[in-house]
């Protein structure tokens, strides 16, 4: 567990390692406003934050979201939720945002099946599901990766 003085100073510190920052809003609740207000913030944990985090933490995601250019803009459906543009899903490079994808949102599962940047495990487990809009998603992403696509 990331000790709370450990925690302070990092939080303050405008060069903070972002994993640290993951950390502690993961161990540390109290703590998620703070992180999500962090200039090293990255998509990946504002997303979580947004999801888990308490109630002023995901005010705070929301309103950086909305005043910030940000690779990845969550948008939100009801308070407190967040939701994925099927757009979002074919793009997004960060592996915590496609995981909550692929687990939250089983709609958008086909357009993630086309992200080239999924991880390999990722791809297999959607293969797994054995889902016919998701299958057809995997042969089109063979094809243009010049795989055999019956694989």
């Amino acid at each position: 567990m990331v000790d709370y003085d450990v925690a302070c100073q990092a939080v303050q510190d405008e060069n903070a390692d972002p994993c640290l920052l993951a950390l502690i809003a993961y161990e540390n609740p109290d703590f998620t406003p703070n992180v999500a207000s962090h200039p090293r913030a990255y998509p990946g944990l504002l997303a979580w934050i947004a999801r888990f985090g308490n109630e002023e933490a995901k005010k705070i995601v929301m309103r950086r979201l909305s005043t910030e250019s940000n690779p990845l803009s969550i948008s939100s459906t009801q308070e407190g939720s967040v939701s994925y543009t099927p757009q979002q899903a074919m793009e997004v490079k960060d592996a915590f945002v496609q995981h909550d994808i692929a687990k939250n949102f089983p709609e958008l599962r086909k357009y993630l099946a086309q992200n080239p940047n999924c991880y390999a495990e990722l791809i297999e487990w959607l293969a797994n599901l054995d889902d016919p809009q998701i299958n057809e998603a995997l042969q089109k992403r063979r094809a243009e990766e010049g795989q055999d696509p019956t694989l």
